[in-house]
């Protein structure tokens, strides 16, 4: 291992440790270093920290990676620096899926809001698949993938006019993202879902390392173009769909987290970019959750748009 991708982990992995120390410490009840691993389920210090702020840091942490390695794998399909996991219509999916549930009365299951967002989010994966295995071409699944998610845009704007104030108003406040949205008893189960789009990402490695180049040379090494593909949607779809279920439409983690590994790691080997892109994901995350009284998205977009402006502007410069 490079000098410099040893110093990167190293730097990424202590941010993180700090960042985590500070969520579960930080907020309007203090709880010393001692109590941390004193404090159990009955006093209310304990019900603090494993009902409220354990909960927020696995949420932070869980869809910082999903989120970064979605990201990374899908500019890396499509061989374009903008796109992002959101850019194949899931977000608009799980939005649409709420605004059902919240805006039009629909019901999907005892969980409301999250089994909602699901539903929505699983459900544009399921047609981005089936078009994956009718069609051979990248392009046009990025061009499909836009256009169902201007398709429920509108759909979802057409309910927000029909709806009443209080409706609109809980909508909205999903809608701008949060980590305070997981329980304990959902952990487990995000953790699973996580781990399972990981699990289809890094089986398609020598896929992502090979498909920089183009399909052709991909072919040309001898990969299974159609498989490693289908892992690759089929990854970051499942991932992207848990970490808008349990936090709502984020953006710009999965646009800017993967430029910031590049930036550090200096290498385009996935066996280095996706856990260095996880890694900066979840500590992008984790400094985020540090503002509990912010909207998440506001605090995340102040970080992700300088980043895709100035690759938008180095782009340019390049080419001229």
């Amino acid at each position: 291992m490079k000098l410099r991708t040893g110093v990167g982990f190293l730097v990424l992995a202590a941010l993180a440790v700090l960042f985590s120390y500070l969520t579960l410490t930080t907020g309007s009840v203090e709880i010393s270093w001692s109590n941390l691993f004193s404090a159990d389920k009955t006093d209310m210090a304990g019900r603090i920290f494993w009902e409220i702020r354990f909960p927020r840091l696995m949420a932070a942490v869980l869809s910082g990676i999903s989120l970064a390695v979605a990201g990374l794998s899908l500019q890396t399909l499509f061989r374009n620096p903008l796109a992002g996991p959101f850019v194949l219509g899931i977000s608009s999916g799980a939005s649409l899926g709420v605004a059902l549930s919240l805006l039009a009365g629909f019901s999907f299951g005892h969980l409301g809001v999250l089994s909602s967002a699901a539903v929505g989010a699983f459900g544009v994966t399921a047609i981005v698949m089936a078009v994956s295995s009718r069609f051979n071409n990248s392009t046009i699944l990025l061009v499909v993938g836009l256009l169902i998610g201007y398709f429920i845009d509108a759909l979802v704007s057409l309910l927000i006019v029909h709806s009443d104030a209080e409706s609109l108003r809980v909508y909205v406040s999903w809608g701008m993202g949060s980590f305070g949205r997981l329980t304990s008893g959902g952990i487990g189960f995000f953790v699973s879902v996580t781990v399972a789009g990981l699990l289809l990402v890094v089986c398609a490695m020598r896929y992502l390392n090979a498909v920089r180049l183009g399909d052709d040379f991909a072919r040309g090494l001898g990969v299974n173009v159609r498989l490693g593909r289908t892992l690759v949607l089929l990854g970051t779809s499942v991932l992207a769909a848990s970490a808008t279920a349990f936090c709502g439409p984020v953006a710009f983690v999965g646009i800017a987290v993967p430029h910031l590994a590049y930036m550090l790691f200096r290498t385009s080997n996935h066996r280095v970019l996706l856990p260095g892109s996880a890694l900066c994901g979840a500590v992008l995350c984790l400094a985020a959750s540090l503002f509990q009284t912010l909207p998440l998205n506001a605090v995340l977009s102040l970080v992700g748009v300088p980043v895709v402006l100035w690759v938008i502007v180095r782009g340019g410069r390049s080419r001229s």
